[in-house]
């Protein structure tokens, strides 16, 4: 008796759910190599050294624009006219003396102006700035 070969089915695979997972996988891993912070939180013990040398950075000075064109010199008001020649002062004392600048969102721009060119006439070329909302001194709360 001769039976019935049944015939052999080829394997089949789904190609399309699978591009669909490898999306979502390749997304997945798009996503959190972009937010992925780039240094590591490690905890580093440095051992003491006996022949190292602490640095002796000065901590830079700040120049402060309020929102109503104040502008103080760390503590004390200073007129924007006569900053120039205050920072050539400080900068022939110390010639590595170093200035920030931080000042109120609302702050005219004209006394910003007035404070970088003074920089500039005291040949200090690194003048960091940065915007606040409650800069020294401000008006507003």
């Amino acid at each position: 008796m001769q039976f019935a070969r049944k015939r052999r089915r080829q394997p089949f695979i789904n190609i399309i759910s699978l591009i669909d997972i490898l999306v979502v996988l390749l997304i997945f891993y798009i996503a959190t190599t972009v937010f992925k912070r780039s240094e590591p939180k490690l905890n580093i013990v440095v051992p003491p050294s006996t022949t190292a040398k602490a640095t002796n950075d000065t901590v830079p000075s700040t120049i402060y624009v309020t929102a109503d064109s104040k502008v103080y010199f760390d503590d004390t008001p200073v007129d924007p006219d006569q900053l120039a020649q205050l920072l050539k002062n400080k900068v022939a004392s110390n010639p590595k003396f170093k200035v920030a600048m931080k000042s109120d969102q609302n702050a005219p721009f004209k006394i910003i102006v007035k404070i970088m060119d003074a920089a500039n006439q005291a040949h200090i070329s690194n003048l960091s700035t940065y915007m606040d909302n409650k800069a020294q001194g401000a008006s507003n709360p």
